[in-house]
């Protein structure tokens, strides 16, 4: 009587256990892909529901920048979010009459909160932020440099439209290459009625997914950089910070922004600092004005996705077009 395998038949077992694994390994590398996009898209909804039940609780969405060039505290629309995204203990934390880096608001910026973190993008990340305070903060103490770990939002809204000089864009209907910076869902330092998008609140973009920050991503590499605005209270990123940027193309051969102006553009996944930027095969989420979220893809042109950026340019866009 024999026991065991011969070298033989376990090499052949062997054989057969790995061809197995690698049969069931990309599945479930699908569908732990497929559950973060779910929860990417989720997370997105919520974040648009909590700004639409701001809007009517004050009559407007919440300023995307505050403290935007009058010298007020500074924070952005996560933080004004908060109550409404039932996140009441981290708001209860939060003093809006103190900047977002304030050292009493350093244990709310720090949390890291849900809704505002795709699970599909690289974890672990904080936007280090060290200031003084500003000019009409409630903190009187203006010479102290404050230093903050500030936890990160993957979604962002826009304070303009940047496209490059010449190709497609000399059809937008502004002139240059920076346009419509008061012309967004939402505004600096108030709050914006939905009646002032006439364009249709389901097809005006309000946030979409631009994951990844602080670091920079081009084209699905990261690169070495310090970030888009240093250490600087105006960084982009933090979910207590100033949550908005221009939204532009980029090169897709490169990932650089405002791009070429040509077919080669990219609207999407190519550039992490302008463009919607997702870690979703085949795309990333934006949305709408309406709380109706969409994937998006190559489909998504750049002249599309500067005419969906402004609230009242006047051009029709249709649900198919994107």
């Amino acid at each position: 009587m024999r026991y065991g395998l011969s070298r033989t038949e376990f090499a052949v077992s062997a054989v057969l256990c790995l061809a197995a694994a690698g049969l069931v390994l990309p599945r479930v590398q699908a569908a732990r892909a497929d559950a973060a996009r779910a929860q990417c898209t989720e997370n997105l909804r919520k974040l648009g529901q909590a700004c639409l039940e701001f809007e009517k609780a004050q009559g407007g969405l919440p300023p995307r920048r505050g403290g935007f060039n009058n010298g007020e505290p500074y924070s952005g629309w996560g933080a004004a979010i908060l109550p409404h995204l039932g996140e009441e203990a981290t708001a209860k934390k939060y003093n809006p009459k103190l900047d977002f880096f304030d050292p009493a608001n350093k244990a709310a910026v720090e949390t890291r909160v849900k809704p505002f973190l795709c699970p599909a993008a690289p974890a672990e990340r904080a936007v280090r932020i060290e200031s003084q305070a500003s000019t009409k903060a409630a903190n009187p103490d203006k010479d102290t440099v404050f230093t903050v770990a500030a936890a990160v939002s993957d979604y962002i809204a826009s304070n303009g439209v940047l496209l490059p000089r010449g190709g497609y864009a000399l059809n937008f209907n502004d002139a240059g290459q920076m346009n419509g910076n008061q012309r967004q869902p939402m505004g600096d330092n108030d709050v914006t009625p939905l009646a002032k998008i006439t364009d249709g609140t389901s097809t005006t973009l309000l946030l979409i997914e631009q994951a990844g920050r602080p670091a920079v991503w081009r084209n699905g590499k990261k690169r070495d950089s310090d970030g888009q605005f240093g250490m600087s209270p105006n960084a982009r990123g933090a979910w207590a910070g100033w949550g908005s940027i221009a939204f532009g193309p980029a090169d897709a051969a490169t990932g650089e922004s405002p791009g070429r102006g040509d077919a080669t553009d990219c609207a999407v996944n190519c550039n992490n600092w302008f463009g919607v930027y997702g870690f979703h095969a085949g795309g990333a989420n934006v949305l709408m004005c309406d709380g109706a979220v969409k994937f998006v893809g190559p489909k998504l042109d750049p002249l599309t996705f500067a005419y969906l950026t402004l609230r009242d340019d006047g051009h029709a866009v249709s649900p198919n077009d994107f």
